[in-house]
């Protein structure tokens, strides 16, 4: 009489003799993720047929290594939060000091504010254009002939109707020409007040009202 050999699959084995690589799909696994699929895959091998020593320790020194990514990923962003606490709380002395910055920058409040800049040679005409922060044109002024060197001009904080302008940051860009209309350089600084600090992208910035200042350039 011919015997009958049971033919019944277990489920699990597939998941016995697959790799973790090959279970995560190519997918960035975590390392909770990886330890639940190489304890998942203990738990279900084929007692007759256990996972081979060498597979086993491959396993293991994986784990190993993502372990340690994941570890070192955690202090970098641990010291780079605390880099960052840092640098905000040595700005705080900042706030309510004035900073002079590169650039045509000015704080308008309650009384005339001044544009300087500097000429790199005699000028013909000279004209300043003021800007609020939205870019819009609020005030033109024509300087006339000015000498070469450091120059400061008031703004009396009025716009082309005479009507005061709202205080808060304003720009202005200095156009000069010599007698034979040819353009003269010019370059302007500013000085403004540090009303408070934000964070721009994971780094401390100091602020004059909504206007962000930039370091390097005071």
């Amino acid at each position: 009489m011919a015997s009958i050999t049971s033919s019944t699959a277990n489920p699990t084995t597939a998941t016995s003799q697959t790799s973790l690589a090959e279970l995560a799909g190519g997918q960035q696994m975590g390392r909770n993720d990886f330890l639940k699929l190489l304890v998942t895959q203990l738990k279900n091998q084929d007692p007759l047929k256990p996972m081979d020593n060498t597979e086993f320790v491959a396993e293991l020194a994986q784990f190993s290594q993502l372990d340690q990514s994941t570890q070192q990923v955690e202090l970098l962003q641990k010291s780079l939060d605390q880099q960052n606490e840092v640098m905000q709380f040595s700005l705080l002395p900042m706030i309510g000091r004035s900073v002079k910055v590169e650039g045509g920058l000015m704080q308008l409040g309650a009384s005339p504010v001044p544009m300087t800049y500097t000429l790199d040679h005699d000028a013909g005409s000279v004209k300043i254009a003021v800007y609020n922060e939205a870019g819009q044109l609020v005030r033109t002024l024509d300087v006339g002939a000015q000498a070469h060197g450091d120059q400061s001009v008031q703004w009396d904080g009025r716009n082309q109707f005479g009507v005061p302008a709202a205080p808060g940051v304003y720009r202005y860009e200095v156009a000069a020409r010599d007698v034979a209309g040819a353009a003269v350089p010019v370059q302007t600084t500013s000085v403004l007040t540090v009303t408070g600090i934000r964070n721009d992208n994971g780094s401390p910035q100091l602020v004059s009202g909504n206007r962000m200042i930039n370091r390097d350039a005071i």
